[in-house]
């Protein structure tokens, strides 16, 4: 089967050939569209736009020229938008909970404090995600907290007496940079009457309020911070950003914190940076979300630009080889003439909303050997990525060929169409290439999160990603359900 279709894609191209030759030295008008810019500063939609001309001859015969143009406006390296964010559920608070009351165990093991005594255990430790509006009791102590804080209570038993805990970690936005304000509490009870009047005497409480927030501070304070870097091979990296925006808590449910992409544009063409389509919606996370990742379309392009701009990409793509699987495969030895060079992005890839779906566009170069003539294609091609139910597959999107298109360039100014019926061939086998899509992108999703470790350096453990699932919003934002678990640090 697969010989008896490669066969015909070779009869087909040199029915193709022919075709073209005549089309050309005939009287009638000749196909060619001179190449337009390839960056447009703004337009009605930002994003890879294909321009087109088409003419119909005798027969029906349809043939068609095209040409990719990048169309802003454009996001701002200087200042990268609040595209992403990390959400913190309040299952990972919960999961963090007594990992922390081990470790503040340890680090209170053989602690004395007059008059409460002898350190003896740690009975309660608990946080959460709060807001002063269901808490107005907190206000003396917090203070101003607009956007909410991290609630501590617990309650540590001394031999002489215990201390109620009370702890707030009220989060200080700054455009570069997110800090906790530490508000602590203690409250002492004794088992006798004389040391609750030494107590009063002494203010043993503001000392055990002490006590309380440099232990807080060494062990509880993690900073909320952004992703961070992931490594991309040649020792360059992702790196993302805090962004001056609102953190967004909800009472016993999440934590947000926006942050931006970052991305450098190229020195000798600085007008090709990647478009700007506007914040999206944003997925409300689940009661059994510990950790997850929101990324606009903004946030995906400006990625998307920095894996091609350090030429992530282009060597992804050699190490797929599709000229070299194209060049050796034996029908193409056997029937066809023509070579293919190694592809080439020529353009950063730009993904576009799709209507709760999601479409990437690329444009390349690839040279086309004919014996000893050599022809420049421009290659468009597209992938539509649809987002399913997560309960119907192991991977709850599927990829599929969008696009695929080829001009040439009879001069860098100058396109015109060429092996359209090769090209045709090739779309008409999308059914085979959908698992292949499938399959490299859940590979893709596998390689940049699962198994990562990820540890601050006042995190008395380590989280460690085991899955992500993917949704999607209806403007195109990409809600990633990272899936882990908590391993204690030595």
């Amino acid at each position: 089967m697969k010989l008896a279709t490669l066969a015909g894609i070779a009869l087909v191209a040199a029915h193709a050939a022919g075709f073209a030759y005549l089309a050309q030295h005939s009287a009638g008008e000749e196909l060619t569209l001179a190449a337009p810019p390839l960056v447009v500063a703004t337009g009605e939609q930002p994003g890879l736009h294909r321009e087109r001309r088409t003419v119909t001859y005798r027969g029906g015969h349809v043939r068609e020229v095209g040409a990719t143009q990048l169309v802003g406006p454009f996001q701002d390296p200087a200042a990268p938008a609040c595209s992403g964010r990390l959400v913190v559920g309040q299952a990972m608070l919960d999961a963090i909970a007594p990992v922390m009351k081990d470790t503040l165990t340890k680090q209170l093991k053989g602690m004395d404090v007059f008059p409460v005594g002898s350190f003896v255990a740690i009975d309660t430790l608990a946080l959460a995600w709060t807001r002063l509006e269901s808490t107005p009791g907190d206000r003396t102590l917090v203070g101003d907290a607009p956007d909410g804080y991290v609630r501590i209570t617990g309650r540590v038993r001394f031999d002489r007496g215990d201390v109620a805990l009370l702890v707030a970690l009220i989060p200080q936005r700054a455009a570069h940079e997110l800090k906790f304000r530490i508000a602590a509490l203690a409250d002492l009870s004794f088992h006798n009457a004389l040391f609750r009047w030494i107590s009063d005497k002494l203010g043993a409480d503001r000392i055990a309020t002490s006590i309380a927030r440099e232990e807080i501070d060494d062990i509880l304070v993690t900073t909320f911070a952004p992703p961070p870097p992931f490594d991309i091979g040649n020792g360059q990296t992702l790196q993302f950003t805090y962004c001056d925006a609102p953190l967004e808590i909800v009472d016993r449910a999440y934590g947000a914190l926006p942050f931006a992409v970052v991305f450098t544009p190229l020195p000798n063409a600085p007008e090709i940076l990647p478009p700007r389509f506007g914040a999206g919606t944003r997925a409300k996370p689940s009661a059994t979300t510990q950790l997850a990742l929101d990324l606009d379309v903004d946030a995906l392009n400006a990625l998307l630009f920095e894996l091609w701009h350090t030429g992530y990409l282009d060597r992804q793509l050699a190490d797929v080889g599709l000229d070299r699987r194209f060049n050796a495969d034996p029908t193409v030895t056997d029937y066809l003439s023509i070579r293919l060079s190694p592809v080439r992005l020529a353009l950063p890839p730009v993904i576009s909303p799709n209507g709760g779906a999601l479409q990437l566009a690329a444009d390349a170069r690839v040279a086309i050997a004919d014996g000893t003539r050599v022809t420049t294609g421009r290659v468009y091609g597209a992938l539509d990525f649809h987002f399913l139910p997560a309960t119907s597959a192991e991977l709850p999107v599927a990829v599929d060929l969008g696009a695929l298109e080829l001009s040439c360039e009879r001069s860098p100014t100058t396109l015109v169409p060429c092996y359209g019926d090769l090209v045709t061939a090739i779309r008409g086998r999308g059914a085979e290439l959908h698992g292949v899509l499938t399959d490299a992108f859940a590979a893709l999703l596998d390689d940049i999160f699962v198994d990562r470790h990820i540890q601050g350096p006042s995190l008395p453990a380590e989280l460690v990603i085991e899955s992500v699932v993917p949704s999607i919003t209806q403007s195109g934002t990409v809600h990633l359900e990272l899936g882990g678990k908590l391993v204690p640090t030595e």
